[in-house]
Protein backbone atom coordinates (compact mmCIF):
# COMPACT_ATOMS: atom_id res chain seq x y z
CA UNK A 1 0.00 0.00 0.00
CA UNK A 2 1.11 3.30 -0.69
CA UNK A 3 0.90 6.27 1.49
CA UNK A 4 -0.56 9.61 0.14
CA UNK A 5 -0.57 12.63 2.39
CA UNK A 6 -1.67 16.35 1.89
CA UNK A 7 0.31 18.69 2.94
CA UNK A 8 -1.71 21.65 3.77
CA UNK A 9 -4.22 19.69 5.17
CA UNK A 10 -2.06 17.04 7.20
CA UNK A 11 -4.07 14.22 6.05
CA UNK A 12 -2.69 10.75 5.18
CA UNK A 13 -4.97 7.89 3.37
CA UNK A 14 -3.40 4.31 1.92
CA UNK A 15 -3.70 3.35 -1.62
CA UNK A 16 -3.02 0.50 -3.64
CA UNK A 17 -0.68 1.39 -6.81
CA UNK A 18 -2.90 2.08 -9.66
CA UNK A 19 -5.32 4.34 -7.92
CA UNK A 20 -6.32 7.76 -9.33
CA UNK A 21 -5.39 11.13 -6.88
CA UNK A 22 -8.81 12.09 -7.59
CA UNK A 23 -9.72 9.11 -5.75
CA UNK A 24 -7.60 9.57 -2.65
CA UNK A 25 -8.76 13.14 -2.91
CA UNK A 26 -12.05 12.14 -2.19
CA UNK A 27 -10.79 9.32 0.17
CA UNK A 28 -9.73 11.58 2.27
CA UNK A 29 -13.22 13.90 2.23
CA UNK A 30 -11.72 16.61 0.26
CA UNK A 31 -12.60 18.29 -2.86
CA UNK A 32 -11.27 19.01 -6.28
CA UNK A 33 -13.80 19.69 -9.52
CA UNK A 34 -14.58 17.75 -12.30
CA UNK A 35 -16.42 19.22 -14.98
CA UNK A 36 -15.44 16.81 -17.37
CA UNK A 37 -16.24 13.54 -15.06
CA UNK A 38 -12.89 12.78 -14.92
CA UNK A 39 -12.05 12.38 -19.01
CA UNK A 40 -9.01 14.67 -18.92
CA UNK A 41 -10.74 17.25 -21.20
CA UNK A 42 -11.65 20.23 -18.89
CA UNK A 43 -7.96 20.59 -17.18
CA UNK A 44 -9.40 21.73 -13.95
CA UNK A 45 -8.57 19.03 -11.73
CA UNK A 46 -4.94 20.73 -11.47
CA UNK A 47 -2.87 19.36 -7.76
CA UNK A 48 0.66 19.88 -6.97
CA UNK A 49 1.90 16.31 -6.84
CA UNK A 50 5.61 14.95 -5.36
CA UNK A 51 6.39 11.54 -5.55
CA UNK A 52 6.02 8.17 -7.51
CA UNK A 53 3.41 8.82 -10.04
CA UNK A 54 2.45 7.47 -13.85
CA UNK A 55 3.95 9.50 -16.56
CA UNK A 56 2.02 12.34 -18.02
CA UNK A 57 -0.35 11.27 -21.05
CA UNK A 58 -0.30 13.26 -24.32
CA UNK A 59 -3.92 14.52 -22.98
CA UNK A 60 -2.75 16.01 -19.52
CA UNK A 61 0.47 16.72 -20.99
CA UNK A 62 -1.57 19.89 -22.69
CA UNK A 63 -2.57 20.77 -19.65
CA UNK A 64 0.09 20.72 -17.02
CA UNK A 65 3.14 22.55 -18.20
CA UNK A 66 3.90 24.20 -14.48
CA UNK A 67 6.84 21.74 -12.56
CA UNK A 68 4.99 19.28 -10.27
CA UNK A 69 1.73 19.95 -11.60
CA UNK A 70 -0.76 16.87 -12.22
CA UNK A 71 -4.19 16.25 -13.04
CA UNK A 72 -5.80 14.56 -10.32
CA UNK A 73 -8.24 12.39 -12.91
CA UNK A 74 -5.45 11.09 -14.53
CA UNK A 75 -2.24 10.97 -12.55
CA UNK A 76 -1.95 7.84 -10.73
CA UNK A 77 -0.25 6.61 -7.38
CA UNK A 78 2.53 4.30 -7.90
CA UNK A 79 4.33 4.51 -4.21
CA UNK A 80 4.33 7.17 -1.60
CA UNK A 81 2.99 10.92 -2.82
CA UNK A 82 2.36 14.35 -1.46
CA UNK A 83 -0.45 16.38 -2.92
CA UNK A 84 -1.10 20.16 -2.23
CA UNK A 85 -4.52 21.43 -3.47
CA UNK A 86 -4.28 24.62 -5.68
CA UNK A 87 -7.80 25.30 -5.38
CA UNK A 88 -9.32 23.53 -2.35
CA UNK A 89 -12.39 25.79 -2.22
CA UNK A 90 -14.56 28.55 -4.41
CA UNK A 91 -17.44 30.99 -3.28
CA UNK A 92 -19.75 31.15 -6.10
CA UNK A 93 -21.25 33.98 -7.42
CA UNK A 94 -24.85 32.53 -8.23
CA UNK A 95 -27.90 34.52 -8.75
CA UNK A 96 -30.33 33.71 -5.86
CA UNK A 97 -32.71 36.04 -6.89
CA UNK A 98 -34.88 36.83 -9.91
CA UNK A 99 -38.21 38.73 -10.96
CA UNK A 100 -41.92 37.34 -10.71
CA UNK A 101 -45.26 38.01 -10.30
CA UNK A 102 -47.33 39.30 -7.58
CA UNK A 103 -49.37 36.30 -6.27
CA UNK A 104 -51.50 36.40 -2.90
CA UNK A 105 -50.33 33.53 -0.23
CA UNK A 106 -52.83 30.72 0.13
CA UNK A 107 -51.55 29.87 4.43
CA UNK A 108 -52.54 32.48 7.35
CA UNK A 109 -51.08 30.77 10.23
CA UNK A 110 -48.68 33.07 11.94
CA UNK A 111 -45.14 31.74 12.27
CA UNK A 112 -45.23 29.21 9.22
CA UNK A 113 -42.34 29.12 7.31
CA UNK A 114 -41.51 27.81 3.57
CA UNK A 115 -38.60 27.01 1.42
CA UNK A 116 -38.08 26.97 -2.30
CA UNK A 117 -35.20 25.51 -3.52
CA UNK A 118 -33.70 25.46 -7.18
CA UNK A 119 -31.11 22.89 -8.08
CA UNK A 120 -29.23 23.98 -10.54
CA UNK A 121 -26.51 22.06 -12.52
CA UNK A 122 -23.54 24.46 -11.06
CA UNK A 123 -25.58 25.65 -8.04
CA UNK A 124 -28.15 25.58 -5.62
CA UNK A 125 -30.66 28.57 -4.53
CA UNK A 126 -32.65 28.53 -1.42
CA UNK A 127 -35.37 30.99 -0.13
CA UNK A 128 -36.95 31.48 3.05
CA UNK A 129 -40.14 32.34 2.97
CA UNK A 130 -43.24 33.47 5.18
CA UNK A 131 -45.97 31.52 4.03
CA UNK A 132 -48.60 34.23 5.39
CA UNK A 133 -47.31 36.55 3.23
CA UNK A 134 -44.96 35.31 0.81
CA UNK A 135 -42.22 37.67 1.84
CA UNK A 136 -38.51 36.22 1.48
CA UNK A 137 -37.08 36.35 4.85
CA UNK A 138 -33.78 35.02 3.37
CA UNK A 139 -31.92 34.07 0.31
CA UNK A 140 -28.62 32.00 0.30
CA UNK A 141 -26.82 30.35 -2.76
CA UNK A 142 -24.15 27.98 -2.93
CA UNK A 143 -22.22 25.77 -5.17
CA UNK A 144 -23.94 22.41 -5.98
CA UNK A 145 -21.64 19.75 -4.63
CA UNK A 146 -22.61 17.19 -7.71
CA UNK A 147 -20.02 19.86 -9.69
CA UNK A 148 -17.47 17.51 -7.85
CA UNK A 149 -18.12 14.41 -9.99
CA UNK A 150 -19.04 16.21 -13.41
CA UNK A 151 -20.19 19.80 -14.75
CA UNK A 152 -22.90 19.20 -16.73
CA UNK A 153 -26.16 17.01 -16.21
CA UNK A 154 -24.61 13.75 -18.73
CA UNK A 155 -21.45 13.48 -17.23
CA UNK A 156 -23.37 13.09 -13.70
CA UNK A 157 -25.20 9.83 -15.31
CA UNK A 158 -22.28 8.36 -16.74
CA UNK A 159 -21.09 9.17 -12.81
CA UNK A 160 -23.98 7.53 -11.67
CA UNK A 161 -24.11 4.97 -13.95
CA UNK A 162 -20.80 3.41 -14.48
CA UNK A 163 -19.35 4.57 -10.70
CA UNK A 164 -20.09 1.95 -7.84
CA UNK A 165 -22.51 3.77 -5.43
CA UNK A 166 -22.21 7.21 -7.70
CA UNK A 167 -26.29 7.47 -7.55
CA UNK A 168 -26.34 6.84 -3.73
CA UNK A 169 -23.13 9.56 -3.78
CA UNK A 170 -25.21 11.90 -5.85
CA UNK A 171 -28.32 11.54 -3.72
CA UNK A 172 -26.68 11.68 -0.46
CA UNK A 173 -24.31 14.92 -1.28
CA UNK A 174 -27.26 17.12 -3.00
CA UNK A 175 -29.71 16.07 0.17
CA UNK A 176 -27.27 17.32 2.78
CA UNK A 177 -26.35 20.54 0.82
CA UNK A 178 -30.36 21.46 0.65
CA UNK A 179 -30.43 20.47 4.70
CA UNK A 180 -27.33 22.45 5.85
CA UNK A 181 -28.50 25.31 3.58
CA UNK A 182 -31.76 25.73 4.80
CA UNK A 183 -30.38 25.61 8.38
CA UNK A 184 -28.17 28.49 7.20
CA UNK A 185 -31.16 30.00 6.40
CA UNK A 186 -32.93 29.33 9.63
CA UNK A 187 -29.77 29.68 12.21
CA UNK A 188 -30.27 33.51 13.01
CA UNK A 189 -33.78 35.00 13.55
CA UNK A 190 -35.76 31.23 12.83
CA UNK A 191 -36.60 28.19 13.98
CA UNK A 192 -35.88 25.00 11.61
CA UNK A 193 -38.93 23.27 12.57
CA UNK A 194 -41.11 26.18 11.63
CA UNK A 195 -40.55 24.77 8.37
CA UNK A 196 -44.13 23.13 6.91
CA UNK A 197 -43.06 22.88 3.17
CA UNK A 198 -39.89 22.85 0.78
CA UNK A 199 -40.67 23.27 -2.71
CA UNK A 200 -38.01 22.15 -5.21
CA UNK A 201 -37.31 23.55 -8.87
CA UNK A 202 -34.92 21.91 -10.98
CA UNK A 203 -34.28 19.78 -14.09
CA UNK A 204 -35.20 16.53 -14.71
CA UNK A 205 -31.87 14.91 -14.18
CA UNK A 206 -31.36 16.61 -10.99
CA UNK A 207 -34.69 15.77 -9.77
CA UNK A 208 -33.81 12.39 -10.38
CA UNK A 209 -30.55 12.15 -8.66
CA UNK A 210 -31.86 14.27 -5.35
CA UNK A 211 -34.51 11.32 -5.59
CA UNK A 212 -31.41 8.48 -5.84
CA UNK A 213 -33.66 7.86 -9.38
CA UNK A 214 -31.49 6.14 -11.66
CA UNK A 215 -31.35 9.23 -14.91
CA UNK A 216 -29.83 6.31 -17.32
CA UNK A 217 -33.05 6.31 -19.19
CA UNK A 218 -32.68 10.19 -19.42
CA UNK A 219 -29.19 9.54 -21.94
CA UNK A 220 -30.44 7.09 -24.07
CA UNK A 221 -33.32 6.98 -26.99
CA UNK A 222 -35.63 7.66 -26.74
CA UNK A 223 -34.97 9.85 -24.09
CA UNK A 224 -37.52 9.25 -21.28
CA UNK A 225 -37.63 10.19 -17.52
CA UNK A 226 -38.81 7.44 -14.78
CA UNK A 227 -41.07 10.54 -13.46
CA UNK A 228 -42.48 13.71 -15.02
CA UNK A 229 -45.41 14.29 -12.38
CA UNK A 230 -45.19 16.35 -9.29
CA UNK A 231 -43.80 14.60 -6.44
CA UNK A 232 -45.34 14.86 -2.55
CA UNK A 233 -42.88 13.29 0.46
CA UNK A 234 -42.37 13.50 3.87
CA UNK A 235 -39.57 15.06 4.90
CA UNK A 236 -38.21 12.50 6.84
CA UNK A 237 -38.06 10.00 4.16
CA UNK A 238 -35.59 12.07 2.14
CA UNK A 239 -33.83 13.12 5.31
CA UNK A 240 -34.71 16.63 5.15
CA UNK A 241 -34.13 17.98 8.28
CA UNK A 242 -37.61 20.40 8.86
CA UNK A 243 -40.42 19.89 10.82
CA UNK A 244 -41.49 16.91 11.60
CA UNK A 245 -44.78 16.45 9.62
CA UNK A 246 -42.93 18.66 6.86
CA UNK A 247 -43.80 17.91 2.83
CA UNK A 248 -41.15 18.02 0.07
CA UNK A 249 -42.74 19.16 -3.19
CA UNK A 250 -40.70 18.14 -6.21
CA UNK A 251 -42.35 19.72 -9.59
CA UNK A 252 -43.56 18.63 -12.36
CA UNK A 253 -41.49 18.54 -15.64
CA UNK A 254 -42.46 18.24 -19.16
CA UNK A 255 -39.86 15.99 -20.52
CA UNK A 256 -36.34 14.31 -19.71
CA UNK A 257 -34.81 18.01 -21.09
CA UNK A 258 -37.63 20.07 -20.25
CA UNK A 259 -37.17 20.21 -16.52
CA UNK A 260 -39.06 22.03 -13.46
CA UNK A 261 -37.05 24.72 -13.65
CA UNK A 262 -38.50 25.88 -17.10
CA UNK A 263 -42.33 25.36 -15.94
CA UNK A 264 -41.83 27.70 -12.72
CA UNK A 265 -39.65 30.09 -14.77
CA UNK A 266 -42.99 30.14 -17.41
CA UNK A 267 -44.79 30.37 -13.93
CA UNK A 268 -43.08 33.09 -12.24
CA UNK A 269 -43.03 35.92 -15.17
CA UNK A 270 -46.67 34.96 -16.38
CA UNK A 271 -44.95 34.17 -19.74
CA UNK A 272 -48.35 31.65 -20.71
CA UNK A 273 -50.44 34.69 -20.74
CA UNK A 274 -48.12 36.32 -23.27
CA UNK A 275 -50.55 37.82 -25.74
CA UNK A 276 -48.13 38.60 -28.17
CA UNK A 277 -45.53 36.31 -29.94
CA UNK A 278 -42.49 35.53 -27.18
CA UNK A 279 -39.56 33.73 -26.44
CA UNK A 280 -38.30 32.33 -22.71
CA UNK A 281 -34.93 31.24 -23.18
CA UNK A 282 -33.26 29.89 -19.96
CA UNK A 283 -29.20 29.95 -20.68
CA UNK A 284 -27.10 27.46 -19.29
CA UNK A 285 -25.09 24.03 -19.94
CA UNK A 286 -28.51 22.86 -21.28
CA UNK A 287 -30.36 25.71 -23.31
CA UNK A 288 -34.07 25.21 -22.74
CA UNK A 289 -36.20 27.56 -25.10
CA UNK A 290 -39.70 27.88 -24.84
CA UNK A 291 -41.97 29.96 -27.92
CA UNK A 292 -45.55 31.13 -27.05
CA UNK A 293 -48.03 32.09 -29.88
CA UNK A 294 -51.77 32.71 -29.40
CA UNK A 295 -51.64 30.53 -25.81
CA UNK A 296 -49.95 27.61 -27.91
CA UNK A 297 -46.41 26.78 -26.37
CA UNK A 298 -43.97 24.67 -27.72
CA UNK A 299 -40.23 23.71 -25.60
CA UNK A 300 -37.38 22.31 -26.03
CA UNK A 301 -33.45 22.03 -24.91
CA UNK A 302 -30.02 22.17 -27.07
CA UNK A 303 -27.07 21.42 -25.71
CA UNK A 304 -25.50 24.24 -25.54
CA UNK A 305 -22.88 22.85 -23.57
CA UNK A 306 -21.04 24.48 -20.18
CA UNK A 307 -19.04 27.25 -22.40
CA UNK A 308 -21.54 29.70 -21.33
CA UNK A 309 -20.79 29.21 -18.03
CA UNK A 310 -16.87 30.14 -18.23
CA UNK A 311 -16.45 25.87 -18.38
CA UNK A 312 -14.17 24.01 -20.91
CA UNK A 313 -12.41 27.43 -21.99
CA UNK A 314 -9.17 27.77 -21.57
CA UNK A 315 -9.33 30.59 -18.83
CA UNK A 316 -12.70 29.50 -17.92
CA UNK A 317 -13.93 29.43 -14.49
CA UNK A 318 -17.36 30.03 -12.78
CA UNK A 319 -18.94 33.27 -11.77
CA UNK A 320 -16.55 33.38 -8.61
CA UNK A 321 -14.39 36.08 -6.79
CA UNK A 322 -11.78 37.19 -9.67
CA UNK A 323 -14.02 36.29 -12.78
CA UNK A 324 -13.95 38.66 -15.62
CA UNK A 325 -17.64 39.07 -15.66
CA UNK A 326 -17.67 41.91 -18.37
CA UNK A 327 -15.56 43.43 -20.79
CA UNK A 328 -15.35 45.98 -23.84
CA UNK A 329 -12.90 47.24 -26.45
CA UNK A 330 -13.52 51.32 -27.53
CA UNK A 331 -13.14 52.70 -30.88
CA UNK A 332 -9.49 53.68 -30.09
CA UNK A 333 -9.19 49.57 -29.50
CA UNK A 334 -8.91 50.59 -25.59
CA UNK A 335 -9.81 47.63 -23.50
CA UNK A 336 -11.99 47.53 -20.14
CA UNK A 337 -13.29 44.81 -17.90
CA UNK A 338 -14.73 44.15 -14.65
CA UNK A 339 -14.49 41.47 -12.26
CA UNK A 340 -17.02 39.83 -9.60
CA UNK A 341 -16.08 41.39 -6.46
CA UNK A 342 -13.70 43.58 -8.27
CA UNK A 343 -10.46 41.35 -7.24
CA UNK A 344 -7.33 40.40 -9.55
CA UNK A 345 -8.59 38.98 -12.66
CA UNK A 346 -7.30 35.26 -12.68
CA UNK A 347 -10.17 33.92 -15.25
CA UNK A 348 -13.58 34.62 -17.38
CA UNK A 349 -17.17 33.79 -16.30
CA UNK A 350 -19.65 33.13 -18.62
CA UNK A 351 -21.22 36.96 -18.91
CA UNK A 352 -17.21 38.03 -19.54
CA UNK A 353 -16.87 35.38 -22.20
CA UNK A 354 -20.15 36.43 -24.10
CA UNK A 355 -18.41 40.31 -24.46
CA UNK A 356 -15.27 39.16 -25.16
CA UNK A 357 -16.63 37.64 -28.06
CA UNK A 358 -18.95 40.65 -28.95
CA UNK A 359 -16.53 42.88 -28.59
CA UNK A 360 -13.73 40.60 -30.43
CA UNK A 361 -16.30 40.92 -33.47
CA UNK A 362 -17.36 44.53 -33.39
CA UNK A 363 -13.68 45.58 -33.52
CA UNK A 364 -12.86 43.06 -36.52
CA UNK A 365 -10.49 41.02 -34.34
CA UNK A 366 -12.69 38.13 -34.82
CA UNK A 367 -13.88 37.19 -38.51
CA UNK A 368 -17.55 35.96 -39.16
CA UNK A 369 -15.87 32.47 -39.81
CA UNK A 370 -14.96 32.61 -35.66
CA UNK A 371 -11.10 32.70 -37.08
CA UNK A 372 -8.84 35.46 -35.84
CA UNK A 373 -7.96 38.07 -38.04
CA UNK A 374 -3.87 38.19 -38.71
CA UNK A 375 -4.34 42.28 -39.82
CA UNK A 376 -4.60 43.49 -36.39
CA UNK A 377 -3.79 47.41 -35.77
CA UNK A 378 -0.90 48.00 -33.70
CA UNK A 379 -2.20 48.94 -30.88
CA UNK A 380 -3.80 44.97 -30.49
CA UNK A 381 -1.19 43.08 -32.96
CA UNK A 382 0.94 41.93 -29.59
CA UNK A 383 -2.35 40.57 -27.61
CA UNK A 384 -2.65 37.58 -30.23
CA UNK A 385 0.14 35.13 -30.07
CA UNK A 386 -0.72 31.46 -31.26
CA UNK A 387 -4.02 31.69 -31.57
CA UNK A 388 -4.63 33.49 -28.14
CA UNK A 389 -6.06 36.98 -27.97
CA UNK A 390 -4.17 38.24 -23.91
CA UNK A 391 -6.32 40.02 -21.86
CA UNK A 392 -3.96 40.48 -19.16
CA UNK A 393 -0.48 38.78 -19.12
CA UNK A 394 -2.13 35.62 -18.15
CA UNK A 395 -5.51 35.55 -19.29
CA UNK A 396 -6.71 35.14 -22.68
CA UNK A 397 -9.11 33.85 -24.97
CA UNK A 398 -7.88 31.17 -27.60
CA UNK A 399 -9.12 29.89 -31.10
CA UNK A 400 -10.71 26.45 -29.82
CA UNK A 401 -12.51 28.76 -26.71
CA UNK A 402 -13.95 30.45 -29.91
CA UNK A 403 -15.30 27.51 -31.13
CA UNK A 404 -17.10 26.73 -28.02
CA UNK A 405 -18.68 29.92 -27.88
CA UNK A 406 -19.94 29.39 -31.76
CA UNK A 407 -21.34 25.63 -30.72
CA UNK A 408 -23.19 27.27 -27.63
CA UNK A 409 -24.74 29.89 -29.56
CA UNK A 410 -25.48 27.63 -32.44
CA UNK A 411 -27.26 25.22 -30.80
CA UNK A 412 -29.30 27.94 -28.98
CA UNK A 413 -30.22 30.07 -31.87
CA UNK A 414 -31.29 26.90 -34.18
CA UNK A 415 -33.70 25.67 -31.46
CA UNK A 416 -34.65 29.16 -31.56
CA UNK A 417 -35.54 28.56 -35.36
CA UNK A 418 -36.96 25.47 -34.99
CA UNK A 419 -39.40 25.92 -32.85
CA UNK A 420 -40.67 28.95 -34.55
CA UNK A 421 -41.10 27.29 -37.71
CA UNK A 422 -43.16 24.86 -35.26
CA UNK A 423 -45.33 27.39 -34.38
CA UNK A 424 -45.44 29.59 -37.77
CA UNK A 425 -43.84 32.42 -36.32
CA UNK A 426 -41.23 34.62 -38.14
CA UNK A 427 -38.14 36.13 -35.86
CA UNK A 428 -39.48 39.69 -36.73
CA UNK A 429 -42.92 39.06 -35.06
CA UNK A 430 -41.24 37.99 -31.31
CA UNK A 431 -41.77 40.94 -29.33
CA UNK A 432 -40.31 39.64 -26.07
CA UNK A 433 -37.26 37.82 -25.19
CA UNK A 434 -37.21 36.79 -21.36
CA UNK A 435 -33.34 35.54 -20.52
CA UNK A 436 -33.51 33.40 -17.50
CA UNK A 437 -30.81 31.43 -15.76
CA UNK A 438 -27.19 31.78 -13.97
CA UNK A 439 -26.45 34.51 -16.15
CA UNK A 440 -28.88 36.94 -14.47
CA UNK A 441 -28.76 40.54 -14.81
CA UNK A 442 -25.58 40.24 -15.59
CA UNK A 443 -25.50 39.32 -19.00
CA UNK A 444 -25.88 42.27 -22.03
CA UNK A 445 -28.30 42.63 -24.66
CA UNK A 446 -26.21 44.25 -27.37
CA UNK A 447 -23.40 41.05 -26.80
CA UNK A 448 -26.56 38.62 -27.32
CA UNK A 449 -27.50 40.30 -30.42
CA UNK A 450 -23.83 40.42 -31.67
CA UNK A 451 -22.56 36.62 -31.45
CA UNK A 452 -26.32 35.70 -32.66
CA UNK A 453 -27.23 34.07 -29.62
CA UNK A 454 -31.17 35.03 -31.30
CA UNK A 455 -31.34 34.36 -35.31
CA UNK A 456 -30.69 37.37 -37.01
CA UNK A 457 -33.82 39.95 -37.49
CA UNK A 458 -35.02 39.74 -34.46
CA UNK A 459 -36.11 43.22 -33.07
CA UNK A 460 -37.81 42.87 -29.61
CA UNK A 461 -36.99 43.97 -26.23
CA UNK A 462 -34.86 41.66 -24.53
CA UNK A 463 -35.80 41.09 -20.56
CA UNK A 464 -33.50 39.65 -18.00
CA UNK A 465 -35.52 37.79 -15.29
CA UNK A 466 -32.72 36.17 -13.19
CA UNK A 467 -33.12 33.14 -10.89
CA UNK A 468 -36.80 32.61 -12.25
CA UNK A 469 -36.90 28.82 -11.46
CA UNK A 470 -36.51 29.51 -7.64
CA UNK A 471 -38.90 32.46 -8.31
CA UNK A 472 -41.42 30.23 -9.73
CA UNK A 473 -40.73 27.90 -6.65
CA UNK A 474 -41.86 30.47 -4.21
CA UNK A 475 -44.97 31.14 -6.26
CA UNK A 476 -45.85 27.44 -5.80
CA UNK A 477 -45.01 26.68 -2.41
CA UNK A 478 -47.02 29.95 -1.74
CA UNK A 479 -49.80 29.66 -3.62
CA UNK A 480 -51.88 26.15 -4.83
CA UNK A 481 -53.25 27.85 -7.64
CA UNK A 482 -49.71 28.40 -9.47
CA UNK A 483 -48.54 24.98 -8.66
CA UNK A 484 -51.58 23.74 -10.69
CA UNK A 485 -51.02 26.12 -13.37
CA UNK A 486 -47.24 24.01 -13.51
CA UNK A 487 -48.80 20.71 -13.92
CA UNK A 488 -51.37 22.46 -16.56
CA UNK A 489 -48.73 23.54 -18.83
CA UNK A 490 -46.81 20.33 -18.66
CA UNK A 491 -50.03 19.19 -20.18
CA UNK A 492 -50.53 21.04 -22.89
CA UNK A 493 -46.87 22.11 -23.75
CA UNK A 494 -45.60 20.78 -26.56
CA UNK A 495 -42.00 19.27 -26.53
CA UNK A 496 -40.45 18.95 -29.73
CA UNK A 497 -36.95 16.48 -29.80
CA UNK A 498 -34.40 18.73 -31.90
CA UNK A 499 -31.71 15.84 -32.40
CA UNK A 500 -33.62 13.71 -34.72
CA UNK A 501 -34.43 16.85 -36.78
CA UNK A 502 -32.08 16.38 -40.01
CA UNK A 503 -33.27 20.39 -40.55
CA UNK A 504 -31.53 21.37 -37.16
CA UNK A 505 -28.59 20.29 -38.27
CA UNK A 506 -28.81 22.36 -41.06
CA UNK A 507 -29.66 25.22 -39.21
CA UNK A 508 -27.09 24.94 -36.78
CA UNK A 509 -24.06 24.63 -39.48
CA UNK A 510 -25.61 28.05 -40.45
CA UNK A 511 -25.77 29.40 -37.57
CA UNK A 512 -22.19 28.47 -36.77
CA UNK A 513 -21.08 32.16 -38.04
CA UNK A 514 -21.34 34.77 -36.10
Amino acid sequence: MAEVRFIDENIIVEAVEGTRLIDCIRKAGLKVETPCSCTGICGKCKVKAYGKLSSKSAEEEKHTKEPDTRLACMANVLGDVEIKLISAGKNLKTVNRGYSIEVKADCAEKGALGAAVDIGTTGISVYLVDLENGRVLDRISDLNPQTEYGGDVLSRITYAIKEEKGLETLSKCIRDKISNMLKKAAHKDYNLKDIYKVVISANTTMLHLFLGVSPESIAKAPYKAVFLDKKDFKAEELGIDIRNEGTITLLPSASAYVGSDILSGIVAVDFQNKIKPSLFIDIGTNGEIVVIKDGKMAASSTAAGPALEGMNISCGLRAEAGAIDSFNIDEEYNIAFTTIGDKEAKGICGSGLLDIAASLVNRNIILKSGRFNKNLPEKLAFRLVDKKFYITDGIYISQNDIRQIQLAKAAIASGIIMLLKELNINIESIEEAVIAGAFGYHLNSGSIKTIGLIPQGFKGKINFVGNSSVEGARLALISEQKLNEMSKIKENMKVVELSVKQEFQDYFVKEISF
